[in-house]
């Protein structure tokens, strides 16, 4: 928790002591995410692989001045997931889950050169998703796809860093953002992984 409220303060100081920059305003981002989880519901017993699955995200962006101090806020629809593989003797298994999130989001930036950092926020709200599982008991497959209950995940938070570079005055940039889950949406259950994405600031 002390390395998480560092990551959070330090931008803050820093930004202190730099020129105030100018903000974009109103913009559009879309993205792929590679996502992962971790906590004792993936574990397996400790016997499985824990994989990223992939998938699609958007959302709408806005620059703003918060209590003297610069953020970037914004809503979108962000994947979270993972794939489990195990294996025992003559059996295999595979679960693997999808979901969608709505999110809100605050970032603040901190300029190094031409490209920025940074540290904020998330928050978000389960909407839809669908879980995989196949099973092969000696030689014999067995294979399911639902798609998941309304409240099957809860309520999901964490930090993110990031890292973003504008593409000359355009308007357009492009950027990475590590995404670290601090809330269980399910018992045993934390999401975490990389965004990359491209945006655009009219």
């Amino acid at each position: 928790m002390k390395k998480v409220l560092l990551m959070m303060i330090l931008p803050v100081c820093l930004v202190m002591g730099q020129d105030q920059p100018e903000l974009p305003g109103w913009g559009v981002y879309v993205g792929y995410g590679m996502m992962s989880a971790s906590g004792d519901s993936v574990d397996m017993e400790g016997s499985g692989t824990v994989n990223t699955v992939s998938a699609p995200g958007f959302g709408i962006s806005k620059g703003v001045w918060l209590g003297g101090m610069p953020l970037q806020v914004g809503i979108g629809l962000h994947p979270r997931g993972y794939k489990v593989e195990a294996s025992f003797e003559d059996e295999s298994v595979s679960i693997e889950l999808n979901a969608q999130y709505l999110d809100l989001w605050a970032n603040m930036p901190y300029p190094v050169g031409p490209a920025f950092l940074t540290v904020g926020v998330h928050a978000g709200t389960f909407v839809s998703g669908k879980s995989k599982f196949e099973a092969e008991f000696y030689g014999i497959t067995i294979s399911d796809e639902e798609d998941l209950e309304s409240d099957v995940l809860g309520l999901d938070f964490g930090v993110n860093v990031g890292l973003g570079m504008p593409i000359g005055d355009t308007g357009a940039q492009v950027g990475v953002l590590y995404v670290l889950g601090l809330a269980e949406p399910s018992d045993g259950l934390k999401f975490n992984g990389l965004f990359f994405n491209a945006g655009y600031s009219f």
